[in-house]
């Protein structure tokens, strides 16, 4: 129970997921892109920043001795973003990237003097992106796939250089005018990069669980002379440099009343850098782990403050596009250099901290209201683990909780279609009119779905008959004129009673377990009765001069009940008669008080009193002469004449 409380309370604190963009532009956290379209005519406009530091250790060569030294590299990286809904399913975007990047040189003797200071840095835009996403929900449920294919191209305006160039003097790592290959990222950005995505969005209540799993290619260009140091060789390198890369990214946030709590986490894995240096070492691999908060400010407007580190494991010698090798006189091949290139937009940081300003024209006004509610069996009350979905309508289902049947979701305005489904539950559908702002609470119920299915025929020609089958004496359900019925009944042992109008009824024992389907048919036997039929009986037999029933007489009012019940409009009147032996008055009283004894019989037995009516005629009405014994024992009789039935 308090878990189910528990559960309850942080349906009722959460929200649905802020249409808020990602890096891409497209809705999303920051790295992981939401599956989910932004809705048809909104747009998200945002500025994206995220500033990295690393400290790693390189070997330099200073006043002829080789030194470990520690450089701090800063990177920067601003996104500005734009996004439209094209239609329910569709949304674009374009992206505008600039890059910083910067490496500050440990200050150690042999390095405080150098002419250009410690830092070496550059800047600029560097490419713009546009981004397709088709997003479906597949049964209008929790689950929403999508597709997003991307093309980057490069805008690079940062100088005669597209990365960092040692502007200084011989550090004791790079010569002066050489490329700073060794950093983090160098590179200012790619000539080209495309590739596209499969997108999942799951629901889970109260939290969100995105996922992102693409193909993405990447294409560089470097053009640079490489130095032989001590030697006064060089050679020039034109190169081009193609990654095919698998990417996939993860995200999960919890979103809540104004804020959002996430953590993403987003791995790139290069195809074709199969190069090993008999170390077991590898370096095909990123991985950053990146949680955040996102506060939604109003008006359309919020803000994302995010934090994040690296798990890779960097190593300047694989970043310096061959060096070490042409330095240590070989000759390499641009294939060889190619395993050695930087990755095409560099090493995640170290570690790194970001915020992010972001508007969303789908936050600018409180189009949405709350609905609260629970959901329980019509059949026992229990609280069910349903669905409340919407088909139709951009607005996320929302499941129950099992222990309490409570759910939450945020709605639109305006009329609003609800399905509710339960697994062994019969579906509810219901149109409300939400008013914004509004908060509601809807309770529903859901009828069992119906196992036990089954026919009725008539026993003699097998024709469908209308018939009616109980259980528990309160579940029943009436076939249609083709003579089928369906019915719920619970787990257990149950007995079903058929009955039909005109017909004697008959009874069935079934035995369910788990709910299972089950096929029961029924044959009953005619026993129609028409308006002036006599139904005369010798054999309901009374003690001598008394108005008492025999026991033995109680079979033959037993079926006098079941053909009563078998015709329920039938009007019957019971006429009590005698044989002529005694006085005609006391024959006249001894009738009435039999046909009485009769009726009170039938009554008790379950034959509404306003069907029935009693007559006694004495001796009068012989049907033999009363000249024999056994003509006597024929007069003294019971009858049921039909008055009418309608």
């Amino acid at each position: 129970m308090k878990k189910g409380l528990l559960i309850s309370v942080l349906l009722m604190v959460s929200a649905v997921a802020l249409a808020l963009p990602s890096y891409t532009g497209l809705r999303g956290l920051n790295r992981t892109v939401d599956s989910k379209p932004i809705g048809a005519g909104e747009f998200s406009v945002a500025l994206f920043s995220f500033l990295g530091m690393s400290d790693d250790t390189r070997a330099a060569w200073i006043g002829g001795e080789a030194v470990d030294v520690t450089d701090t590299e800063y990177d920067g990286t601003w996104y500005i973003t734009t996004a439209f809904g094209l239609g329910d399913k569709f949304e674009i975007a374009g992206r505008l990237s600039y890059v910083w990047n910067c490496l500050s040189r440990e200050s150690i003797e042999g390095r405080e003097d150098l002419s250009g200071g410690e830092n070496e840095n550059d800047d600029g835009f560097s490419e713009a992106g546009l981004y397709l996403k088709y997003g479906m929900n597949p049964g209008e449920g929790n689950l929403w796939l999508g597709f997003m294919p991307w093309v980057n191209l490069s805008i690079y305006d940062g100088g005669n250089s597209p990365f960092v160039i040692n502007n200084n003097e011989y550090d004791g790592i790079w010569q002066a005018g050489q490329p700073m290959f060794e950093m983090r990222r160098p590179m200012i950005g790619t000539d080209f990069s495309a590739g596209a995505d499969l997108l999942m969005s799951l629901d889970m209540k109260p939290v969100v669980w995105h996922t992102n799993v693409g193909y993405h290619y990447f294409k560089q260009n470097f053009q640079f002379t490489d130095h032989r140091y001590g030697t006064g060789d060089t050679v020039a390198v034109d190169m081009d440099v193609e990654d095919p890369v698998f990417h996939l990214a993860t995200g999960i946030e919890y979103p809540m009343k104004g804020w959002t709590l996430f953590a993403e986490a987003e791995w790139r894995h290069f195809l074709d850098r199969d190069y090993e240096a008999g170390n077991e070492e590898r370096y095909d691999d990123l991985l950053i782990i990146q949680p955040g908060v996102r506060f939604e400010l109003g008006s359309g407007f919020a803000c994302d403050v995010v934090g994040g580190f690296s798990v890779d494991n960097f190593d300047p010698k694989w970043n310096d596009l061959g060096h070490h090798a042409y330095q240590a006189g070989m000759e390499p091949t641009n294939d060889y250099r190619a395993n050695f290139a930087p990755f095409p937009e560099g090493y995640y940081p170290a570690w790194g901290v970001g915020v992010n300003l972001m508007y969303s024209s789908d936050l600018v006004e409180d189009r949405y209201a709350l609905m609260t509610g629970t959901v329980s069996s019509s059949f026992d009350g229990q609280p069910l683990g349903a669905t409340v979905a919407f088909p139709g309508d951009e607005a996320d289902a929302a499941i129950c909780d099992p222990g309490t049947g409570f759910y939450a979701a945020e709605v639109p305005e305006g009329s609003l279609d609800v399905s509710i489904t339960a697994p062994g539950y019969m579906e509810r559908t219901a149109t409300l009119q939400v008013v914004a702002g509004q908060d509601m609470v809807r309770d529903f119920t859901l009828d069992p779905a119906k196992n036990v299915t089954g026919t009725f025929t008539d026993m003699e020609t097998g024709l469908p008959i209308i018939g009616t089958v109980t259980y528990s004496d309160a579940v029943s359900a009436t076939s249609g004129p083709d003579g089928t019925y369906s019915i719920f009944v619970a787990d257990g042992e149950w007995i079903l009673s058929a009955s039909a109008n005109g017909y004697l009824p008959a009874t069935e024992t079934v035995s369910i377990s788990g709910m299972q389907e089950m096929v029961v048919d029924f044959q009953l036997e005619p026993c129609a009765i028409e308006e002036g039929q006599v139904l005369s009986f010798d054999n309901i037999y009374f003690d001598v001069n008394s108005a008492t029933i025999k026991r033995e007489s109680y079979e033959v009012l037993d079926e006098i009940v079941e053909i009563l019940g078998a015709n329920p409009n039938a009007q019957v009147q019971i006429a009590g008669h005698t044989d002529s032996d005694g006085a005609e008055s006391y024959n006249q009283t001894l009738s009435e008080q039999r046909a009485q004894s009769v009726f009170d019989y039938l009554v008790n037995s379950g034959i509404e009193a306003r069907r029935l009516s009693t007559v006694g005629y004495g001796e009068n009405q012989p049907v033999v002469p009363n000249t024999s014994a056994a003509n006597k024992a024929m007069n003294r009789r019971i009858e049921f004449v039909v008055l009418s039935n309608r």
